[in-house]
């Protein structure tokens, strides 16, 4: 057990782009909880007492209760935007070739991951991220077809997603955790480890693959050797603008203040501000890097697109599909074909 503990502490003091510390537990409930408990309190009584309600103090706290409670209700708005994930039908994957495991995540929760094994005894390795509000089974299509190109595929429901728990106190900083820890697990897994190491982004899957393919520690550091972008996210603060109700909450400080306070209170050991979630503070990729973008994007629009280009328009080979949606659910041949040709370049250097 010991042993257990000392092998843990090691892999987490050398990873590099998330936040490890979990979340302390308060002595004292939050204010918002407090506030919360002391308006329903004054409902029920005044429901519930005739004589209270012929005080005219009692009408006063309830008028002055008012602009408190909304308040709280925005507040718990804009909390449960960013830090609740939505439900949705669960797209469960088909292919009975998937090998399920488990690993240890943020916080050290365990959470279950699957890999597609090579068919021609490769010790190369693709892992495939989803994007925001999706799962591994609605990106199937697109492992499967990476798994015919020899690699050993690796992938998950990601934190909040799918099967996997995590719905709530969710941030991004747990989920490039959990990345992180489940890359570290990899080699054993396979029972080696792997030469070459490329990571599949869709979507928000694309902003996690930006910041890990730019803080790479362990095996993987040396064994990057791309990483491949769909439609991808890249900005955090233009993610929230969409999330929130009402765009134009987000020119109210009130707001940033808000998920500020929340993100040091989920991770004391925060190392990520709002204003730098967003390339180029959020990383450059040191490593080639091959951009497949949805022409017409109906979930992200075009400012990712745009401050992706203003960044990395040098460093990329980018390809904008008029023909491909957003959505991982529909998948493209034009899409494969380009990623075969890159993919295969990448094998041959």
């Amino acid at each position: 057990m010991i042993k257990e503990k000392n092998e843990k502490k090691f892999h987490i003091s050398h990873l590099r782009a998330a936040v490890y510390q979990k979340t302390p537990k308060p002595l004292l409930p939050s204010k918002p909880k407090v506030l919360t408990l002391l308006i329903l309190i004054q409902l029920i009584v005044l429901m519930l007492s005739p004589v209270w309600r012929t005080y005219r103090f009692s009408w006063i706290l309830f008028g002055a209760s008012i602009p408190v409670a909304g308040w709280l209700f925005m507040r718990w708005r804009i909390y449960s935007s960013v830090f609740i994930t939505p439900s949705r039908e669960l797209t469960n994957i088909t292919d009975t070739r998937w090998r399920p495991f488990t690993f240890l995540g943020w916080g050290n929760e365990t959470l279950k991951a699957h890999y597609l094994k090579t068919t021609n005894n490769s010790k190369d390795v693709i892992l495939y991220l989803h994007g925001y509000n999706s799962s591994l089974g609605r990106g199937e299509s697109r492992c499967q077809h990476m798994n015919t190109m020899g690699p050993n595929i690796f992938s998950l429901d990601q934190r909040g997603f799918g099967e996997q728990k995590g719905k709530y106190e969710w941030t991004i900083l747990k989920v490039i955790a959990d990345i992180e820890l489940l890359l570290e697990k990899i080699p054993t897994v396979l029972g080696y480890i792997p030469e070459n190491l490329w990571i599949y982004g869709h979507s928000m899957g694309g902003f996690l693959t930006i910041r890990l393919s730019s803080h790479s520690s362990g095996w993987w550091k040396k064994a990057l050797r791309g990483i491949i972008l769909e439609s991808p996210a890249t900005s955090f603060p233009l993610i929230i603008e969409k999330k929130l109700p009402g765009r134009a909450v987000m020119a109210n400080s009130w707001v940033r203040h808000i998920l500020r306070r929340e993100y040091q209170r989920i991770h004391p050991d925060l190392n990520v501000g709002y204003a730098n979630a967003q390339i180029p503070f959020w990383g450059i990729p040191m490593v080639p890097i091959l951009v497949i973008q949805a022409g017409n994007d109906e979930t992200l629009g075009n400012d990712h697109f745009e401050l992706l280009k203003q960044h990395y328009q040098d460093i990329s080979e980018i390809h904008v599909l008029d023909s491909m949606p957003h959505t991982s659910a529909i998948d493209s041949i034009e899409r494969r074909k380009i990623l075969e040709k890159w993919f295969l370049n990448q094998i041959n250097l």
